[in-house]
């Protein structure tokens, strides 16, 4: 059983820090997972959701893990939220328990969860002391699309040739020149995250170039932070490594290779397949973390890169926790002394097919539920009435048996395994 002092875990996905004037449906799909944070709680903690978090979700946690929900205090809304997790805390009128528990573990470092650490006196996770707002601003920056090509490149570690631009007019036109010799460009704005405000532009005829990007782009508002624009390069893996900034310095956490559809995340593999340029991702996420870790910065981050025949590049860091942060730690939960711990995961939509609780007797009834099987199956949220998506992880002894225990899953879940 952990000794570590009860704390409140916060949800606060939906933060300026990771994507700048999102849409509703952004804001929305990223909140209806968040009862997924349930898996982190031990007894006496508060876990701050933004979406309702169901009896029977609670209970399969609690039967998983063998963990007390009764002693997790749980903070979410009746409906589904697109704010700041901190205002689903004021609008419920829940302040005091959070400032029940001494130490606050937010998703992101943003201003709202700075300016309530200071104003309350409880400790910021994994702080030893209050940051200031100089770390803010590091994390502002460097969780932009150019603040990451720009940090990286000054440390010496490769970036795809692109660039920036401010406002519309500017990214069409450097884009019909920047086309005139590349076959394709991938457009980020310039904060975002898991895919959000990511579109690819071809090359195509340059006389309709000009038209062709203008219409891609649409005729929305700029958004205030910009563009970057890059070359689409023909990656053959997206691996990412996630390493941890402590006091004492920097360690790695663990690593994966990234699933994408359309240039959004839906899931990974980890640990990452060991390729040729693995040993150097590995010492380039030092580098930045190393560079993190000098301006005062504390807790998980990634640093995720693309390889092709020749190189790598360095697309981008997440200063945060992320979408995988919390799977490596349900995977060391359900495989505790494994290391590394072998596991995938994915967010898949589905078509006809079972229920959840179909869904879990069928894993159940395959012996995929089981502890001591070579790999086990685990449900990580309950979406599919929502946004119509399976959420799993599979984890087990080695990557045969977890490769072979997704496809059963896969199956069992009425997903198309191709």
């Amino acid at each position: 059983m952990s000794t570590r002092p009860s704390r409140t875990i916060l949800a606060n996905i939906n933060s300026d820090t990771m994507a700048e004037h999102p849409t509703d449906r952004y804001l929305r799909a990223m909140a209806l997972p968040t009862p997924r944070m349930l898996w982190e709680a031990e007894p006496g903690d508060c876990v701050v959701l933004l979406a309702p978090c169901p009896p029977h979700f609670r209970d399969y946690v609690a039967r998983t893990l063998g963990l007390d929900v009764d002693r997790v205090d749980v903070v979410a809304p009746p409906e589904t939220a697109t704010v700041h997790a901190l205002d689903v805390v004021d609008a419920l009128g829940a302040t005091g328990r959070l400032t029940g528990r001494p130490v606050l573990e937010p998703f992101a470092l943003d201003r709202p969860v700075l300016e309530f650490a200071r104003r309350t006196g409880v400790q910021l996770y994994p702080y030893s002391a209050c940051p200031d707002n100089s770390v803010l601003d590091t994390v502002r920056r460097v969780n932009t699309k150019s603040g990451i090509r720009e940090t990286v490149a000054a440390l010496g570690l490769p970036v795809a040739d692109g660039g920036f631009a401010a406002t519309r007019d500017r990214l069409v036109e450097k884009l019909v020149a920047f086309l005139s010799d590349r076959p394709a460009a991938i457009v980020k704005t310039d904060r975002s995250s898991t895919g959000f405000g990511n579109l690819v532009i071809e090359a195509g005829a340059p006389a309709s170039r000009a038209r062709r990007i203008q219409e891609v782009l649409g005729n929305g508002p700029d958004p205030a932070c910009g563009w970057t624009f890059e070359e689409y390069l023909p990656l053959t893996a997206s691996p990412s490594m996630e390493m941890l900034c402590e006091d004492a310095g920097v360690r790695e956490y663990y690593s994966c290779d990234q699933r994408t559809v359309n240039n959004a995340w839906t899931g990974m593999v980890a640990p990452a397949a060991e390729g040729p340029w693995h040993g150097e991702l590995r010492k380039a996420a030092v580098l930045v973390g190393n560079w993190l870790h000098a301006r005062g910065y504390r807790g998980i981050f990634d640093v995720d890169c693309g390889t092709y025949d020749g190189g790598y590049v360095i697309t981008e860091a997440n200063v945060r926790v992320t979408g995988g942060t919390y799977l490596e730690k349900l995977a060391r939960r359900l495989r505790p002394g494994d290391a590394p711990v072998h596991w995938r995961a994915d967010s898949r939509p589905g078509g006809p097919g079972p229920g959840f609780a179909e869904a879990l007797r069928r894993i159940e009834a395959a012996g995929l539920a089981d502890p001591s099987a070579a790999a086990r199956a685990v449900l990580t949220a309950d979406t599919r009435e929502t946004d119509g998506k399976w959420r799993y992880l599979v984890v087990g002894r080695d990557a045969e048996s977890v490769a072979a225990a997704e496809r059963e899953t896969e199956a069992l879940l009425g997903l198309d395994s191709g």
